[in-house]
């Protein structure tokens, strides 16, 4: 009885330990499905793609600078006296030779008639000197009158003909001493400040007024040395300023430095004259912000700068292939702005990736719309 109870025990456990031996199974075997399932479905990654296409690029060197004028003059009074009037205000234009100002003229034009005067009387003396020399000469020869007073004669022309020269640039000096009492404007432009009024009293090298020439203005840049070499005489620019930020103005390469004036070096001065045709726009000491065209290609591919993958000293690009994108190296040639051109690595139509590539390898699957 004994025995048969102990040979049933028997059977019941070794099914319950079948039937746990089946649970552990199922349960490893569930699991490593799920494993396989997980394994076999492998994510994408999604990108934006855009194909390579050809395009006209221009490169420029870019640069803020300050505009000049091409001309600016100071204008100073070369004599002294009271100022008696002012004929100009702060923004005239003025031709070259036009006066400005006026000062008080009376003893230079009295200083004047003297001179001419004593011209006259220089001039008389020494007609005289000349035809007694004349005479004497011809009585020399009659043997009338002695070498001594022929040589006095020689002489006393010689005086006079010292005397009229003289007196002749004597009257020139006074008439310019009366022409500065005129103070003219050298150059034609736009008064840009007076300094004098009406009554004051002037000596020689007292500023009257400056006149700026903007028939054509200057740009004065500072260009880093990595890019100094780009640039050459007469290239064209285009400039544009605050006041009028939707017109472009156009200027070409009129100087450049060769020696740096940075205090740390390493830039170079360069500038830069515009045609101005609207005076009401650029006007000295405004900030000028100028595009130098020192390139360009036509009908090249180019990529922007967003789809590099690596700095421009090893450029390379993801490209979308069947699904699959693929690191590509990629050779550059000019850049404008955020654009480069392809020299070598990329044709037309290739799906360059342009977003999205950061969290990309090489071979990676990828959808994109």
């Amino acid at each position: 009885m004994d025995t048969k109870m102990s040979s049933g025990r028997r059977i019941a456990l070794a099914g319950a330990i079948l039937v746990v031996v089946l649970i552990i199974v199922i349960g490893i075997t569930s699991r490593n499905g799920k494993a396989d399932n997980t394994q076999l479905t492998v994510p994408r990654v999604a990108v934006e793609v855009r194909p390579a296409a050809t395009s006209t690029i221009t490169e420029t060197v870019s640069a803020v600078g300050t505009i000049t004028a091409m001309r600016d003059v100071v204008v100073s009074s070369e004599t002294a006296g009271r100022v008696t009037k002012v004929a100009i205000k702060v923004g005239d234009a003025v031709k070259v030779g036009q006066p400005l100002v006026i000062v008080d003229d009376e003893l230079k034009a009295i200083a004047v008639e003297q001179a001419r005067a004593q011209l006259l009387a220089a001039e008389t003396n020494h007609n005289k000197a000349r035809k007694d020399f004349q005479r004497a000469e011809t009585l020399f020869k009659t043997g009338d009158i002695a070498d001594v007073e022929l040589e006095g004669n020689r002489l006393a022309l010689h005086s006079s003909e010292a005397q009229f020269k003289s007196a002749q640039v004597g009257l020139k000096l006074a008439q310019r001493q009366f022409e500065d009492t005129r103070i003219k404007a050298p150059i034609s432009g736009i008064i840009a400040s007076k300094r004098v009024e009406v009554g004051e009293m002037v000596a020689p090298g007292r500023e009257v007024a400056n006149i700026v020439d903007l028939s054509n203005v200057k740009v004065k840049l500072s260009i880093q040395e990595e890019e100094i070499g780009k640039i050459r005489l007469n290239q064209p620019v285009a400039l544009r300023v605050d006041p009028a930020p939707y017109r472009t103005f156009e200027g070409t390469i009129y100087t450049i430095g060769f020696k740096t004036e940075s205090p740390t070096g390493h830039s170079y001065p360069v500038e830069v004259v515009v045609r101005n045709r609207d005076l009401n726009v650029l006007k000295v000491g405004m900030f000028a912000r100028v595009d130098i065209r020192t390139n360009a290609a036509e009908n090249v591919i180019t990529i922007s700068k967003e789809s590099l993958v690596s700095s421009e000293a090893s450029p390379a690009v993801f490209v979308v292939e069947d699904g699959v994108a693929r690191l590509r190296t990629v050779r550059l040639g000019i850049r404008s702005g955020d654009s480069f051109q392809v020299l070598d690595g990329l044709k037309t139509g290739d799906l360059v990736v342009s977003f999205g590539q950061k969290n990309l390898k090489d071979g990676a699957l990828v959808q994109y719309k």
